[in-house]
């Protein structure tokens, strides 16, 4: 009697460590797919939208640059930029030096778009008044040469998108130092 309930113990975990198993390795599965989906397709974008809007964390409070403070009425927006961004070959930051004056009623997302084919070249997320960012990381390197690209302004209060406004620069990227 003793040994035939060692046995059936013995079987029941046994039943119950496969089950356990079978369990973490359709979860594992299941994860891992979720992850696969998300890295080549991105973030379906209802949740994309809400990431974007997060603030920058490349953001800084303060000024880029030292100078006249203009009132901005309400329903304007006074946009700081680099319009000629340089950067060196084999770099992906650009160097947009976007700042969003205190007196701005709005937030602001960057958004960079090659003028040739209108692909995302790189942007910001959220950038709120009185802050800047120096750099954009660019999703891929560009070669040496000097591209028109569109920069795209999408505006929000709060996160409640307001409004856009778009600007057409030139980005020069230059060749490797030697």
């Amino acid at each position: 009697m003793e040994k035939s309930r060692k046995k059936t113990n013995r079987l029941d975990r046994s039943r119950k460590l496969n089950g356990f198993l079978a369990v973490a390795g359709l979860v594992t599965a299941a994860s891992l797919g979720i992850c696969t989906i998300v890295a080549v397709w991105g973030f379906p974008a209802p949740i994309q939208a809400q990431i974007d809007i997060q603030p920058d964390k490349n953001a800084r409070t303060g000024t880029l640059h030292a100078g006249e403070i203009q009132e901005v009425a309400a329903g304007d927006f006074w946009v700081v930029m680099n319009q000629l961004p340089t950067m060196e070959e084999g770099s992906r930051d650009c160097n947009i030096e976007y700042e969003n004056p205190s007196t701005n009623h709005y937030s602001a997302r960057v958004s960079l778009y090659s003028k040739e084919d209108g692909k995302l070249l790189g942007n910001t997320r959220r950038v709120d008044p009185g802050n800047y960012v120096e750099t954009i990381p660019l999703k891929k390197q560009q070669l040496p040469g000097e591209y028109p690209v569109t920069v795209m302004l999408e505006l929000f209060e709060e996160k409640t998108p307001v409004g856009n406004l778009s600007i057409d620069i030139t980005l020069r990227v230059l060749e490797e130092k030697q």
